[in-house]
């Protein structure tokens, strides 16, 4: 049975506005020091779920490429600065210049 392309809007709909509101009435509330320390992680661990099987194993193995080098460098700005933006910014920047550079493709 084929499902309306609407039902499926509702419901992650329903599914975000859940997760939030869950959030914003936590936070409404004194949460734990451990708790509040183990959020600052989260958008770190994150950022790391979505971009590290790309660029380290893009074809479902490891690989070396100008990916990998433009991670490295992203991981090392990442370290001196903890700063999200930087370390996105300087990684493509290093990627593009790679690319740019060599003349790949990847």
């Amino acid at each position: 049975m084929p499902t309306h392309p609407w039902l499926v809007f509702a419901g992650m709909t329903a599914v975000t506005f859940a997760t939030r509101y869950t959030g914003i009435v936590a936070a409404g509330r004194t949460l734990p020091e451990w708790f509040r320390r183990w959020l600052k992680y989260v958008p770190v661990a994150v950022l790391a779920a979505l971009i590290a099987p790309d660029a380290l194993a893009p074809q479902g193995r490891l690989t070396f490429d100008l990916s990998t080098v433009a991670l490295g460098v992203g991981l090392i700005v990442a370290w001196r600065t903890r700063n999200v933006f930087w370390t996105i910014a300087t990684g493509m920047a290093a990627f593009w210049l790679l690319r740019l550079l060599t003349g790949g493709t990847t």
